[in-house]
C-alpha cells in the first residue's frame, strides 16, 4: 500500500510492509535462484520462499529502522512464529518506530511471554510506543490498557496519534468500541483522523461506517487512501462495484489503481493482474515514484496469489540495484508460495 510521506506504504505513522532495504547484501540472497517453472516448479517454490524469507529475516535486523520495523510486520503475515526472537528482541531497541512496530506484532500473536515488556512500555515518553504497548497489552489480557488506547484518540494533540490510536482500537475487535469511536467522532475536527475513525468502525463490523468508507473512494485523495486499505483488510463484497470502478478508471492516479486491485484480490477477484504485471516494471520521472507504483504492484501480485507472477517477482527480489522493490518483491513471493 502507498504511504504519502516518510517512504513507508500508508497514510498513517504505522509501519506497513516493507519498502525499503539495506543496499548490498540483501540481493545475494536471491541471486542464482532458478526461475520457478517447468517440472520441478514445486521444489523451485520451496527454495525461493526459503530465499526470499531468508532476505525479509535480515531486513528485521537492518540499522535502518524503517527497514526493520516494515520488515517485522511483512514477517508477522508470512511467518509468525519463527519470527517471534526477532519481534521480541526488537522490542529493545533504541528506535522508537521498530518498537512500536514490535508491540504491534506481539500483539496479533498474543504473545504472553512479552506481557512485563508492555507493561514497561506503556509508559514510554514516544506516544506511538505507548499506544502500541496499549494494543499489545490489552491483546495479552490487561483490559485496563485500552484506556491509554481511548485517551489518546480523544487527547492527543497529534494528528497521527489520534489516526494510529483509532486504527489500533479498530484492530482490537471489540465491537462495543465503536459507540466510544462515535463519540470522538464527533469531537475530531481533523479529516484525516475522522476517516481513520471511520475505518476503524467498519472494520468492527459497523454497517453505516462500512457504506462510508464505500464512499470514501471517491473521495479526496487521502481519505481514498485510508478507504483502500481498510478494505483491503476487512474486504467486503459490497465494495466490489466501487473497487471495479477505480481499477477500470484510465485517468486514476496509477497507485490506487494498484490499491484497488489489490483489495479486490482479498474479494477473489483477479481483474488487476495484468495491471499488476505491467507496473511491476514501470519507470517514472522520480526514481521514488517509480520505487512506490513497483511496489505496490508488487503487493498487489503477493495478494492475488498468481503463480504467474513469480519470474517477474523472483527477477526484482534478485536485483540490489533497488532494494524497496527488492524487498517488496520477497514478501510477494511469500505470499505466493505460502
Amino acid at each position: 500500500m502507498i504511504r504519502t510521506s516518510d517512504k513507508l506504504l500508508r497514510v498513517s505513522h504505522r509501519p506497513v510492509f516493507v519498502v525499503l532495504a539495506a543496499a548490498g547484501a540483501l540481493g545475494l540472497l536471491l541471486t542464482g535462484c532458478r526461475s520457478p517453472a517447468g517440472p520441478s516448479l514445486s521444489t523451485d517454490r520451496v527454495q525461493l520462499r526459503n530465499r526470499s524469507l531468508a532476505l525479509l529475516q535480515r531486513a528485521a535486523d537492518s540499522p535502518l529502522p524503517v527497514v526493520r520495523a516494515n520488515a517485522i510486520e511483512a514477517l508477522v503475515d508470512v511467518a509468525p512464529r519463527q519470527s517471534l526472537p526477532l519481534f521480541r528482541g526488537s522490542l529493545q531497541s533504541a528506535n522508537p518506530l521498530v518498537r512500536y512496530a514490535a508491540c504491534v506484532a506481539l500483539g496479533d500473536l498474543r504473545d504472553r511471554a512479552s506481557l512485563d515488556a508492555f507493561r514497561r512500555l506503556v509508559s514510554s515518553a514516544d506516544h506511538h510506543v505507548r499506544i502500541g504497548a496499549a494494543y499489545a497489552a490489552y491483546r495479552c489480557g490487561l483490559p485496563g490498557a485500552a484506556r491509554i488506547l481511548v485517551d489518546a484518540l480523544n487527547n492527543d494533540p497529534d494528528e497521527k496519534i489520534r489516526a494510529d490510536a483509532a486504527f489500533l482500537i479498530g484492530k482490537l475487535g471489540e465491537k462495543k468500541a465503536v459507540k466510544r469511536l462515535r463519540l470522538a467522532m464527533r469531537r475530531e475536527k481533523s479529516t484525516y483522523v475522522q476517516a481513520h475513525i471511520v475505518a476503524a468502525m467498519a472494520t468492527l463490523g459497523d454497517d453505516e461506517s462500512l457504506d462510508a468508507l464505500v464512499y470514501y473512494t471517491q473521495s479526496d485523495i487521502t481519505s481514498r487512501i485510508i478507504a483502500l486499505q481498510t478494505l483491503d483488510r476487512i474486504a467486503p463484497a459490497r465494495a466490489r462495484g466501487a473497487l471495479l470502478r477505480l481499477l477500470n478508471d484510465d485517468q486514476a492516479y496509477i497507485q490506487i489503481r494498484l490499491l484497488a486491485a489489490r483489495a479486490l484480490a482479498r474479494l477473489g477477484d483477479r481483474s488487476g493482474l495484468e495491471l499488476c504485471l505491467r507496473h511491476l516494471t514501470h519507470k517514472a520521472d522520480k526514481p521514488e515514484e517509480t520505487m512506490q507504483i513497483r511496489v505496490n504492484a508488487a503487493l498487489g501480485l503477493g495478494a492475488m496469489g498468481s503463480a504467474k507472477a513469480l519470474p517477474a517477482l523472483e527477477k526484482l527480489a534478485g536485483d540490489q540495484s533497488d532494494p524497496q522493490v527488492q524487498v517488496a518483491a520477497a514478501y510477494a513471493i511469500c505470499q505466493i508460495c505460502r
